[in-house]
C-alpha cells in the first residue's frame, strides 16, 4: 500500500515537472534500511533463543546451559550462554551480563534519587531539574549514603555498600558510568563473571570503608570500586608482561594518573579512591586470571560471587527499613 501511495506522489510529482525519480529511490533506500533493520532484530531475537552455545576450543555446539564443553572438555565459563546476557550484549555494545547489572543497579539508585527524594512538612528539596547536578543530602541518607557517624556510632554497617550505588548528580553518575563500561568488560574478559562480581564489590567495600572510619565524612559513588578495578588491571598488566601486558599497564598508568589528579579537586572523596585502589592492587596479587584450573575453584568462585550479591541485597533491604528513620536524625543544619 505504501509502495503505491510513494509510486503516485512520484508520478504528481513527474506530471508537475519535478524529480519524481529522486522520490522512488530514497522510498527505495528506506524500504533496504528497514528490511536490514528487521534482519538484525530478528537475528537478535533468534540468538537469545537457541539451545546451543559454541565451544571456542574445538568449535562443537554444546548444550547451552553446561559449564565445560562435552566433546573436548574445555571450560566455557567465559562463553556467553543464549538468553539474556546475549540481550544485554546486543542493547550495550562492549558491555558485559555483570557490568550491565551493575549498571542497572547504579541506575535504578539514581531515578530513585531524583523521583522520589526525601520530603517533610517544611522541607522541600526542589524540583527533578534542580536536582539533576547534585542531591540534597537527606535524600542521599534515605537512599544509604556512607555519613560516618550512623555507620560506626548506630553500627549501621550497611551503608559501607550502599554508596557503592549511590551517586551525588548526574554528572557524577555520567562520568563513572562511562568508566564502568570501560573497565568492566576488560575485567570481565580477564578474570571472568564470578572474579569480576566479587572484585567490584569487594574493593567498592574498602574505598567506602577507609573513607568512613578515618574521619567524619559524607560519601557516595562508585569511584572506589572503579579505582579498584584500575589498580587490579595494571598490577595485572605488569605481572602478564609481554607486548599485551606492557601496553595494558601503560593504558591503566595513565589513567591512574588521571585519577590521582582528579582526587584532589575540591569535593572528591581521595580516601575512596585510595581504599579502592589499594584494594585492587592487592587482589590482582593473589586472584588468578583466565580460566578456572578446576571444578572445585570455580565452585569457590561462584559462592564467593553469590555471597558479594547477597550482601548488596541485604544492604539495600537495611536502607529500605531503616533509611526514614536516620533522616530523622539528622541535626536541623542538614536540612538548610
Amino acid at each position: 500500500m505504501l509502495d503505491q501511495l510513494v509510486e503516485l506522489l512520484a508520478r504528481a510529482f513527474d506530471a508537475l515537472g519535478l524529480n519524481g525519480t529522486r522520490l522512488r529511490w530514497k522510498w527505495n533506500r528506506r524500504r533496504r534500511e528497514l528490511g536490514e533493520s528487521g534482519l538484525k532484530a530478528e537475528m537478535v531475537v533468534r540468538s537469545t533463543q537457541v539451545a546451543y552455545k559454541m565451544c571456542p576450543s574445538c568449535r562443537a555446539l554444546v548444550p547451552r546451559h553446561v559449564r565445560r564443553c562435552t566433546e573436548c572438555g574445555a571450560t566455557l565459563a567465559d562463553v556467553r550462554a543464549p538468553g539474556i546476557t546475549r540481550v544485554i550484549e546486543n542493547l550495550i555494545p562492549g558491555a558485559t551480563a555483570t557490568t550491565a547489572a551493575i549498571l542497572l543497579a547504579n541506575t535504578l539508585m539514581f531515578a530513585l534519587c531524583l523521583l522520589r527524594p526525601f520530603t517533610a512538612d517544611g522541607y522541600d528539596p526542589g524540583p527533578p531539574f534542580t536536582r539533576l547536578l547534585r542531591f540534597d543530602l537527606p535524600t542521599l541518607v534515605l537512599y544509604g549514603s556512607g555519613l560516618s557517624p550512623l555507620t560506626t556510632q548506630f553500627h549501621e554497617w550497611w551503608r559501607i555498600i550502599t554508596p557503592v550505588f549511590l551517586h551525588g548528580g548526574l554528572l557524577h553518575f555520567l562520568f563513572n558510568s562511562l568508566a564502568l563500561v570501560r573497565l568492566g568488560p576488560l575485567v570481565e574478559e580477564e578474570f571472568g563473571t564470578e572474579r569480576l562480581a566479587t572484585i567490584y564489590v569487594v574493593t567498592g567495600i574498602a574505598g567506602s570503608a577507609m573513607s568512613q572510619l578515618v574521619r567524619p565524612v559524607q560519601t557516595v559513588g562508585a569511584s572506589g570500586a572503579l579505582c579498584g578495578l584500575l589498580g587490579l588491571l595494571l598490577v595485572h598488566g605488569w605481572r602478564l608482561g609481554g607486548a599485551y601486558g606492557s601496553r595494558l599497564k601503560s593504558v591503566m598508568l595513565q589513567n591512574t594518573v588521571l585519577m590521582v589528579g582528579m582526587s584532589f579537586l575540591p569535593g572528591i572523596d581521595w580516601l575512596n579512591h585510595l581504599g579502592g585502589f589499594l584494594a585492587g592492587c592487592a587482589l590482582a596479587l593473589i586472584v588468578p586470571s583466565g580460566s578456572f584450573r578446576s571444578r572445585a575453584t570455580e565452585g569457590v568462585w561462584i559462592i564467593l560471587a553469590w555471597l558479594s550479591i547477597a550482601a548488596v541485597l541485604a544492604s539495600f533491604y537495611f536502607m529500605s527499613k531503616l533509611g526514614v528513620r536516620d533522616v530523622g536524625l539528622l541535626p536541623p543544619r542538614f536540612f538548610h
